[in-house]
């Protein structure tokens, strides 16, 4: 294995490694989720700006975090009467890394994910939710991947292992391109000629469990260092897959996007 392969094969077994740990000492699978059990931020840190709140792991000032985000890649414009959008925290088990996001609150409540651990990838499971409320605590909708940075679609393909091996050839990662989601949201599904050989006035689903699925918002996006693969129903949707931004901690202890 190539140094970069094994750095990447590092990430995703310290991230998972400690999140089985912690389970197996009886702990939440997630304590740095909370922010009350993420490191503090320096007592002498500068005030923000806005002279708003920093986030507890990361410092990085609340009010300034959209100043990160692509404007290109698009957010979820409306929220549901007596809700609104806002910045949320989630470190990594590691501490070197964190996610930030939007998510909705609604009447006090903050959509929050947290972090399940697994082999060869990880998943967010749903910690509070502030549309859907404990009926959504078993769901699963975010699954990632860690990434080659030479090859940043090479986690994908990778899963066309597990597509039938009839429908395999059939399928193909292809941008979407669709109103309201994120510019830059792929998709395993079949090409158009293909596409057009199955009825066309019904949804259908395509290529294995990472495929496209036309009765549903599922999708890839590939950023951070990751291969993130959303599957957000078709319901409201509580928290924006378009803001997803990994942040990670250099040898100085500042934190940097990563692109």
């Amino acid at each position: 294995m190539t140094g970069a392969g094994e750095t990447l094969m590092k990430r995703i077994s310290l991230l998972c490694g400690a999140a089985l740990l912690l389970a197996a000492c009886g702990a939440p699978t997630t304590p740095a989720t909370d922010q009350a059990a993420a490191p503090a931020v320096a007592a002498n840190a500068e005030p923000c700006p806005d002279d708003g709140p920093r986030f507890a792991a990361t410092g990085l000032c609340t009010g300034r975090i959209s100043n990160y985000l692509d404007p290109a890649i698009g957010l979820i414009s409306e929220a549901p009467d007596g809700c609104d959008w806002t910045y949320t925290e989630m470190p990594f088990p590691t501490g070197d890394e964190a996610l930030i996001y939007r998510s909705l609150t609604c009447k006090g409540v903050t959509t929050t994910l947290e972090f399940h651990g697994g082999a060869h990838s990880a998943d967010l499971g749903y910690k509070t939710s502030a549309v859907f409320g404990d009926a959504a605590l078993d769901a699963d909708p975010v699954r990632f991947f860690v990434a080659d940075p030479a090859d940043p679609q090479k986690a994908i393909r990778d899963l066309f292992e597990g597509i039938p091996a009839a429908e395999r050839p059939k399928c193909e990662i292809r941008k979407l391109n669709l109103e309201g989601w994120p510019t830059d949201a792929l998709a395993i599904e079949y090409s158009d000629a293909e596409r057009a050989k199955h009825p066309t006035d019904e949804p259908i689903s395509m290529c294995g469990d990472f495929g496209r699925d036309e009765d549903s918002a599922t999708y890839w996006r590939v950023f951070g260092g990751y291969a993130w693969f959303f599957q957000m129903g078709q319901d409201t949707q509580d928290f924006d897959p378009g803001s997803f931004m990994i942040f990670r901690k250099d040898a100085a202890g500042a934190w940097n996007l990563v692109p």
